[in-house]
């Protein structure tokens, strides 16, 4: 039965890429085996409670396979129909080209820029093994499965994230190496001479070889990998790309394009199928059905469990409530010096930290300097139920492990690192746009003004760079009551990414009123004032607060603009802007006309920047309030 089951599999994958004219049928061809095994023997999963929390996951790294997954989740009774299946890639389809994901049909992950998977799941199995030191093996305890492929493996993001997987001794991932030796443009060995084995041993992994063709090497491998509890498995499954299409398979060409009619007829023919290449016996679908009752009863057993402990134990209740309801507005902190917004920030997110356990997250390597520190309570082999996660200089990894965290459940997971570093992140930050996952990314030194260490360090093109991408917020808090308002901000549960960024330097510390309705909007009314208008972010309300007292004969109306990207056409002109619009960034002019039209100037940096103190760079690029209410006067005449 087993053949015939895989033989359904291929089929039905093979003809929705051939429906839709585009796709990979490569991948699916040759990892059918394995998906069937892992559906029916391993992955606990329900179909009934597709986003139950102690599931097992599987993520498809290699997601431009994902009629595979497509395939498996159909004939285990997830809520993808035929005629989604037959819509592959079509506009408004549950069944997309790389799906990201989609929990309510059981897609837990998958990508599309490779290596970003691979980073992911060890984020999950951090947070399965954290979520089962805070809660309980009853509660959380299940593995975590994945497809990785060549590709996954030579981008450099992956090697980070399984060097940490090693050393935190993750034994609940499971990933199988999909080792066909085809890429895109020919055989891997073309282009890479690394030995995977040896490689992953070296950085801590269990390691295994088998036949991904063959179903009990599939099973023994699997076995194996549970029964090693303090290593995460890779198995290097031998497979052959395109089986079965007799003209293609082993080659590139079956890789990313259909087959085309004349060889999807001889790959029917050489499996041994006939018929509608849509329609499948219905013992294909009953394959599944043993395991798929025993994981819905055994969502049954958990829920129980779940209810007696609720009832009988009210600190584990408190944190169960707490985990599944996060409330932000009960911290508050004063403050009354002068100090960097990292400073300020980084003691807005201790305070959380104290009475929530659920955020967690660290540094690349930069805890001493960003000062985002949640906890004292490291993460690691000896301690999963730490908090505090050291990620070494790995700022790729650090991203795909965060967005990991936050596509298990509802931890709420963070990483931090220099401004200018983000780019190292940005692949990771728009997955978690588009995945409307609660990544936070909080980033300091955040301008030319972090002095000395020069221009590769400095960050200029960076802030309106970050808010380019769609769904992710971008705030710039002043030193005031927006900082608390950026991390309650952050902290709740609002579907989308934010990137909170903050300053290497001293800012002068004033009082500030604003209400957290007001902050949301993106921009509010710092200083009212009727003949010019200055808008400011960050630091630079500072530096405007210190232009209006050289203005003092001019009405001088100041706008902070924290989260620029949030600002609305209705809120902007509710702010009653006057006619001498002057927008003041220590960051590229370019996109400052998107959010705020009729800009008499912009006052800002479009170019690198210099190693030198602050107030000779402020000198340097005409960032001094002198030159700045000069420049205004003079366009104002």
């Amino acid at each position: 039965m087993f053949d015939n089951v895989t033989k359904s599999i291929r089929v039905l994958s093979a003809a929705a890429v051939e429906r839709a004219s585009s796709g990979h049928p490569g991948m699916p061809l040759g990892m059918a085996d394995i998906g069937v095994v892992l559906y029916k023997n391993f992955l606990k999963v329900s179909n009934k409670h597709p986003d139950w929390i102690n599931r097992d996951r599987f993520v498809l790294s290699a997601g431009h396979g994902s009629m595979l997954l497509y395939s498996l989740l159909h004939f285990n009774g997830f809520d993808i129909s035929l005629d989604e299946i037959k819509n592959f890639r079509q506009l408004g389809s549950k069944t997309a080209g790389h799906p990201e994901k989609d929990f309510e049909i059981g897609i837990d992950t998958t990508t599309g820029p490779l290596g970003q998977g691979f980073a992911n799941g060890v984020g999950l199995a951090v947070a399965e093994r954290y979520l089962a030191s805070v809660f309980g093996e009853d509660v959380v305890d299940h593995h975590i499965y994945g497809i990785v492929s060549d590709g996954d493996l030579m981008e450099g993001i992956s090697t980070e994230a399984a060097e940490l997987a090693g050393l935190w001794e993750l034994g609940k991932l499971i990933y199988f190496f999909d080792d066909n030796n085809i890429s895109i443009d020919g055989n891997v060995t073309q282009v890479s001479v690394t030995n995977q084995k040896q490689k992953f041993i070296s950085m801590g992994w269990d390691v295994l070889e088998i036949d991904a063709h063959k179903e009990n090497e599939i099973i023994d491998a699997v076995e194996s990998s549970k029964s090693v509890t303090n290593k995460p498995t890779l198995i290097i499954s031998k497979s052959t790309i395109g089986k079965y299409a007799p003209n293609k398979e082993n080659t590139s060409g079956v890789h990313g394009s259909p087959l085309g009619e004349n060889e999807f007829e001889l790959f029917l023919e050489n499996i041994g199928f006939s018929g509608d290449p849509f329609i499948h016996d219905s013992e294909i679908y009953s394959y599944f059905d043993e395991k798929r009752v025993d994981d819905n009863s055994k969502y049954d057993e958990w829920k129980a469990n779940l209810e007696s402990k609720l009832q009988s134990d009210k600190k584990f209740r408190q944190l169960w409530n707490q985990f599944n309801n996060f409330e932000t507005s009960k911290v508050e902190l004063e403050w009354s010096s002068d100090e960097a917004s990292r400073v300020v920030g980084g003691k807005i997110l201790n305070e959380y930290g104290l009475s929530n356990k659920f955020i967690i997250g660290g540094s690349a390597d930069l805890a001493a300097s960003t000062k985002q520190v949640i906890s004292d309570n490291t993460f690691g082999s000896n301690n999963f139920g730490g908090n505090s996660i050291e990620f070494g200089i790995r700022e790729h990894a650090m991203g795909g492990i965060v967005n990991g965290l936050a596509l298990h459940s509802n931890l709420i997971p963070y990483g931090s690192t220099f401004l200018v570093f983000s780019d190292y992140m940005r692949p990771s930050m728009r997955l978690a746009s588009l995945m409307n996952v609660n990544s936070l990314f909080i980033f300091t030194h955040d301008s030319i003004y972090l002095g000395e260490d020069g221009p590769t360090h400095q960050p200029v093109e960076h802030l309106m760079s970050l808010r380019l991408i769609p769904n992710l917020d971008v705030i710039r808090p002043s030193n005031s009551k927006e900082l608390i308002h950026s991390y309650r901000y952050a902290l709740e549960k609002r579907n989308n990414p934010i990137a909170i960024i903050l300053s290497r330097q001293n800012m002068k510390f004033f009082d500030n009123d604003v209400s957290y309705k007001d902050f949301q909007t993106g921009a509010y009314e710092f200083r009212p004032g009727t003949d010019i208008t200055l808008v400011a972010t960050g630091s630079e309300v500072e530096l405007a607060l210190e232009i209006s007292t050289k203005l003092k004969d001019l009405s001088v109306q100041i706008i902070s603009a924290p989260i620029l990207n949030r600002l609305s056409e209705e809120r902007l002109e509710s702010l009653g802007l006057s006619q001498n619009i002057f927008t003041i960034e220590l960051g590229r002019t370019i996109g400052w006309d998107t959010y705020i039209k009729n800009i008499k100037k912009s006052f800002s940096i479009d170019s690198f920047g210099e190693s030198a103190p602050i107030d000779q760079l402020a000198e340097k690029f005409n960032f001094s309030a002198e030159k700045i209410s000069n420049e205004i006067r003079s366009l104002l005449t």
